[in-house]
């Protein structure tokens, strides 16, 4: 299978992961059927303008220009969603944090590797929560779950403890 949705050189083709292969040769497949369809519609049109005698009306070239934008159009799209995805999905190095970011999975997913992470790496709840406070990335990775997760971090600290007792 050629690939030709996107053009991405050998080196960050590497840097993929499995999936994210997956996903660019699924997205390939759907061009290439239409790609057979832009052609399989342009013989047919042939056949109907030459059919009728006007094949060299300049109906043909008017015919396969509109055909060609409409398919172009359809390119376009799928080639900006599939780089969508290969944008937000599973961005694990260049986060500098240490869990895995994948904005394919449900938020609900996200906060349960969010706090298992914080909770495994992190023995003492004043560090984890200190931790947890300087981490740039969850807060748009967790989105309106953040708040949560960060009071559910606080309410085992020295300070939330003094806080309560006073």
């Amino acid at each position: 299978m050629t690939i030709d949705i996107i053009s991405y050189t050998q080196e960050q083709f590497s840097r993929l992961n499995s999936e994210q292969i997956q996903e660019i040769k699924r997205v390939q497949s759907v061009k290439d059927r239409l790609q057979r369809r832009l052609k399989e519609r342009k013989l047919d049109a042939k056949y109907r303008l030459s059919k009728a005698g006007m094949l060299r009306s300049g109906l043909w070239e008017l015919t396969c220009q509109k055909l060609e934008t409409e398919y172009q159009a359809e390119v376009d799209v799928l080639r900006d969603g599939l780089l969508f995805y290969l944008q937000y999905s599973k961005q694990n190095d260049s986060t500098g944090v240490g869990y895995t970011v994948d904005y394919s999975l449900s938020i609900a997913d996200r906060v349960i590797l969010v706090k298992d992470y914080y909770v495994r790496t992190y023995s003492d709840v004043n560090e984890r929560f200190r931790k947890f406070k300087l981490d740039g990335v969850a807060p748009s990775y967790l989105c309106e779950s953040y708040a949560s997760l960060y009071h559910w971090f606080w309410v085992d600290t020295d300070e939330a403890r003094a806080q309560q007792g006073s």
